[in-house]
């Protein structure tokens, strides 16, 4: 199974640490709003590989999802596993995310099939001694001995792109927060705290699972997600290998089957630690969004960011995040690849083949119809196939992410904002719309036609609509579990 991916040239928790006073591991329940006890001291402490070692002892603590904090100012004298500081460049340390250029300075090895070193920045790399004040956020990583050497998470055939096996976050506060305190964003210089006692985790809805046998298990999404998830590179090209996905489209299938596992009847001590995770991710995606990263249209690279943030802003309670979409236009690539034609230039009223909703194509179009880059990368099933543009004379760009890359993985994200009742929330219609063409339009004619005015053919199981099991099969054990979702609660 072809995933087209290659076309942006065209355009636990492990404690080592001699401390008291230091709870809230990620196996345990997130604690009750209250005061924090004083965090103890310590003169080093390590988390999932990474030891950071200080100059002096100095007052730590966890927050709610395990990852730690220092009360500053500290200073950093030694990392292991150390960073090196000439080419390859492993183990790479940055302070402060977003870098101001979008490089990377966790790992040289960029290459997802191609050398992608140009993504890479030596000059971000911090190396020891580190000095830290309150408001900074140091993130170590640990590189992979060997590059595409981790299988891609929600795609067991892929090997991920990243050279990074994983990440550590050690945030610096000025004073300890409360011991519910979720970790500020790492790109939040301003480190606003919300607190695990503030959800509202009876919003959650509590179904019965369709497909027991089809249904995974919250601990599954829990190894994913425990950990940082760390979105400011535009291509995820350092992404967490270990954990997290390094294309988009897998980011949404993660998201919509963490939240619709949330959405599943487990006993609510259950679904604690998941919920926590999901809403750190939430909150860490919308400091980096207030930071000057986004996610807009481009082909499947930018699928998957809008509802972890939908999601904490519920069950936070909190407006700005709830309304993202109104403050953040233009940023998410699900709502620029979903569009009434009526909106796009060309007084169109219905698609070739009768459809009012359609793809916006590989740049998408902006909020008020205008394509970001008409002809290649915007709308075209305005037009019949036989004049859809083609990328090198050998392929339709558009319909073949259509089907490969996006459309696919946006059916959980729709469900789940359905089952939240959210969808004025989410303000796109046209995504939902879309979202519904896919699953129920019969497509039997349409690709026949293509075929005879093209001769590209999109007849295989996992390129149609109506599904996104047969594109999970063989790729994630339940792979029929957002199916069985749709099929039982929409």
């Amino acid at each position: 199974m072809p995933v087209l991916r290659k076309l942006k040239r065209f355009g636990l928790f492990c404690l080592a640490v001699a401390m008291t006073g230091c709870g809230g591991g990620t196996g345990t329940p997130a604690p009750e709003p209250g005061s924090s006890p004083p965090p103890g001291t310590a003169s080093s402490i390590s988390k999932d590989g990474i030891t950071w070692t200080f100059s002096a002892p100095a007052p730590v603590g966890q927050f709610v999802n395990g990852d730690y904090y220092v009360v500053g100012p500290v200073t950093v004298t030694k990392i292991d596993p150390a960073p090196t500081n000439s080419s390859p460049y492993l183990n790479g340390s940055v302070v402060n995310l977003p870098t101001a250029n979008s490089k990377s300075g966790f790992d040289s090895r960029l290459n997802d099939g191609t050398d992608e070193s140009w993504w890479f920045d030596a000059s971000l790399r911090s190396y020891p001694p580190i000095s830290l004040k309150a408001g900074d956020t140091l993130v170590s990583s640990v590189s992979l001995a060997q590059i595409h050497s981790q299988a891609e998470v929600m795609r067991a055939s892929d090997m991920s792109a990243s050279p990074v096996k994983s990440v550590s976050v050690l945030t610096v506060l000025s004073a300890a927060p409360a011991a519910d305190a979720f970790r500020p964003s790492y790109c939040d210089r301003n480190q606003t705290i919300y607190r695990a006692g503030s959800l509202q985790r009876n919003l959650l809805p509590s179904l019965a699972p369709p497909n027991p046998s089809q249904t995974p298990t919250l601990a599954t999404f829990e190894g994913y997600y425990r950990r940082p998830w760390i979105d400011t590179n535009p291509f995820l090209f350092d992404a967490p290998a270990e954990y997290m996905p390094s294309y988009g489209q897998h980011i949404a299938f993660a998201d919509s089957y963490a939240a619709l596992l949330l959405m599943l009847n487990f006993p609510d001590s259950d679904k604690v630690n998941l919920t926590n995770y999901f809403v750190q991710y939430g909150i860490d995606l919308y400091g980096c969004l207030q930071a000057g990263v986004g996610w807009p249209a481009f082909g499947g690279h930018r699928s998957g960011r809008k509802l972890p943030i939908l999601f904490a802003g519920i069950l936070l309670n909190n407006d700005a995040m709830k309304n993202v979409s109104t403050g953040f236009p233009n940023q998410f690539g699900e709502d620029m690849q979903t569009v009434y034609i009526n909106q796009v230039p060309g007084g169109y009223t219905q698609a070739w083949q009768g459809a009012t909703v359609i793809y916006g194509g590989h740049y998408g179009v902006l909020e008020d119809g205008t394509p970001v880059s008409a002809g290649l990368y915007g709308p075209y099933e305005q037009l019949q196939p036989a004049a859809w543009p083609l990328i090198n004379g050998n392929e339709q760009l558009g319909e073949a992410y259509r089907r490969c890359c996006t459309s696919v993985s946006w059916v959980g994200e729709a469900l789940a904002v359905h089952l939240l009742q959210a969808e004025n929330l989410w303000n796109h219609p046209a995504f939902f719309d879309y979202v519904d063409r896919w699953m129920t339009e019969d497509d039997s004619q349409a690709v026949i036609d293509i075929k005879t005015q093209s001769g590209f053919d999109y007849s295989s199981d996992w390129e149609r609509q109506g599904q996104t099991r047969f594109w999970l099969q063989g790729e994630f054990p339940q792979y029929s579990f957002i199916d069985d979702m749709w099929a039982a609660y929409r």
